[in-house]
């Protein structure tokens, strides 16, 4: 049961969040420096120094998550109502990764250096995109148990 539409979209869910580990999230114009934020902190550019501090645990501990759980979730393929709890739970921590990178890291990160200009880059979005691959997921595998529950009724 390896072969199912909703394993395609949590195996991408998967990959996407494994480029998380090599895609920067934001970049910010300090001065006559750039500074990347990555999952494992914010990055100077001149001296490719890392300032991990309280910005790169919790997107790392978190983005380990969002890698891990879709990935398991394709081996339940048994127990369908968990792999739709694992789902639903990892579309809310890419909720809350896109809460921590869009209200938290980005306007603490500006306030704290007084950063004239940022970007978002790529993996800025990459939570949005696992969001949507993992509610695709999940509706697919409610159709899967409604198939189940209907073919139950049948015998």
């Amino acid at each position: 049961m390896i072969q199912r539409i909703q394993t395609v979209f949590l195996f991408l869910a998967t990959i996407f969040a494994g480029t998380l580990f090599f895609a920067p999230i934001a970049t910010f114009g300090y001065e006559s420096d750039l500074m990347k934020l990555t999952i494992y902190g914010v990055q100077n550019q001149i001296d490719a120094q890392y300032f991990s501090g309280m910005y790169g645990l919790p997107l790392l501990i978190l983005t380990l998550l969002i890698v891990v759980l879709p990935f398991i979730t394709i081996f339940l393929y048994k127990k369908r109502e968990l792999q739709l709890k694992l789902s639903s739970l990892n579309t809310f921590l890419n909720a809350i990764l896109c809460g921590l990178i869009f209200l938290y890291y980005s306007s603490n990160i500006q306030k704290t250096l007084a950063i004239e200009t940022l970007s978002y880059s790529f993996g800025t979005y990459i939570p949005l995109i696992n969001m949507v691959l993992s509610v695709l997921a999940m509706r697919w595998i409610k159709k899967d148990i409604e198939l189940i529950k209907s073919v139950d009724r049948l015998r």
